[in-house]
């Protein structure tokens, strides 16, 4: 079952947008698909804040979104086939965040450990695709430089200024959904 009211609303948009200025197809093709990206978060964002203030998580659901907003454009990672699957993994990164991370469960010494290590390998492995996609040398650098500063950040204001490990664990399950796609595209494009 596909979900794609978000894709109309999209797609409306767009012509709405494009209908008045002249772009070249390779044009109008990035602005239909920057649209359906920004819909298809907005309502996965919208739907999971509904459920989380329900139980009266609100504010941690947005503090667990922060790391998905910030890393997901540079490290970029996992994608789900299909939108219902989308919407769990969302729902899952965002849940094991919030319900381990209020819990405190994570070592001191393992943060400071992964305030080392992610961004390294964020540089190693950012951006995450999960085609083959020409870019730039230049873009590459940047979405790495950008994966590990951002990690840096995230991790140091979990560790130092929050009470709990809800940003340390979204960070952490971003990478590990990283790493597997990392993994599956390299048995994909070796098989």
């Amino acid at each position: 079952m596909e979900i794609t009211f978000y894709r109309t609303l999209a797609n409306k948009l767009a012509d709405a947008v494009i209908q008045n200025q002249e772009y070249s197809e390779a044009e109008e093709k990035r602005i239909r698909y920057g649209l359906v990206c920004i819909f298809s978060d907005l309502y996965k964002f919208i739907l999971t804040l509904v459920v989380f203030s329900c139980f009266l998580l609100t504010k941690e659901c947005l503090i667990s979104f922060i790391p998905i907003l910030l890393l997901r454009p540079f490290l970029a990672g996992y994608h789900a086939k299909s939108e219902l699957m989308c919407i769990f993994m969302s729902f899952a990164t965002l849940a094991i965040s919030i319900l381990v991370g209020n819990m405190n469960i994570i070592p001191p010494m393992f943060q400071v450990l992964a305030i080392l290590i992610l961004p390294v390998t964020g540089i190693l492995i950012a951006p995450v695709r999960t085609q083959k996609v020409q870019e730039n040398i230049k873009k590459i650098i940047e979405s790495k430089i950008l994966t590990a500063v951002l990690t840096i950040l995230l991790l140091i204001f979990d560790n130092y200024f929050l009470a709990n490990q809800i940003i340390f664990l979204s960070v952490s399950i971003i990478y590990i959904l990283a790493l597997y796609q990392l993994a599956k595209n390299f048995i994909t494009n070796n098989a």
